[in-house]
């Protein structure tokens, strides 16, 4: 009789070839998977719009800060326009487009909520930035063509402005 030697593979590890396999079937869904999240966080108009509208907000905070006086954020609700100055009374759009946010055509301000100003769905509206960058609690509710709709919350006190992905009231926004 013959001794045999068999080897036998250790189970502590795996091998080139199944690495390589898992290799290929993770970067063939990655191909796959990438542009449709790409297209979900990045082109949603309504999600786009809620982020450029924040960004706004908080230019306009700092510009009070910086200056030291009152800035206020014109909305026009009807035109689904925005932008910040220091005049109340300032109807037009200013010359400077970098402080203009003009939203896009699928997605329109259903209306703004705040503790003072009340409900406001139709024509146009401010919202008053201390020149400490104060603002009244406010919240701007935007809606999308297909009725999806986010509500946007500007704090008091805070430079906070947080993001909602359903339609809020003021209670509402008290609890979360």
């Amino acid at each position: 009789m013959k001794n045999v030697i068999v080897f036998q593979r250790p189970d502590n590890g795996f091998t080139l070839l199944e690495l390589l396999v898992v290799m290929v079937l993770i970067a063939i869904m990655t191909v796959f998977a990438v542009p449709r999240l790409y297209t979900a966080l990045l082109t949603d108009p309504l999600k786009s719009t809620a982020r450029r509208l924040i960004g706004l907000v908080a230019e306009t905070s700092q510009q009070a800060v910086r200056s030291s006086r009152g800035y206020y954020l014109h909305l026009d609700l009807g035109e689904g326009r925005v932008w910040a100055s220091a005049d109340k009374e300032r109807k037009n759009i200013p010359g400077d487009q970098a402080a203009l946010l003009q939203l896009p055509a699928q997605v329109r301000i259903r209306d703004v909520v705040s503790v003072h100003g009340g409900r406001r769905s139709v024509g146009s509206t401010t919202i008053w930035f201390s020149r400490k960058g104060y603002v009244d609690k406010t919240l701007i509710h935007l809606q999308d063509q297909d009725g999806n709709e986010m509500t946007v919350l500007l704090s008091p006190f805070l430079s906070v402005t947080r993001i909602f992905g359903d339609y809020l009231d003021l209670d509402d926004a008290q609890v979360r």
